[in-house]
């Protein structure tokens, strides 16, 4: 991080075509960093999402 720039600049160019990726990118590797961290803490590999049907619930 410390070759990082000390100031980043972002901005949005207006035009007429329908908006996508704003934001959009970063969400897809979350998942593997979720799985990671699930493995990490259950010792348990989960390759199939949603994460959430491998757990059951107690009630």
């Amino acid at each position: 991080m410390k070759e990082a720039p000390k100031k980043i600049e972002v901005s949005f160019v207006e035009n007429n075509i329908d908006p996508t990726g704003l934001g959009e990118p970063p969400f897809p590797p979350v998942f593997g960093a979720v799985a990671n961290v699930l493995y990490k803490n259950m010792g348990k590999r989960f390759y199939n999402q949603p994460f959430s049907k491998n757990f059951t619930t107690k009630g």
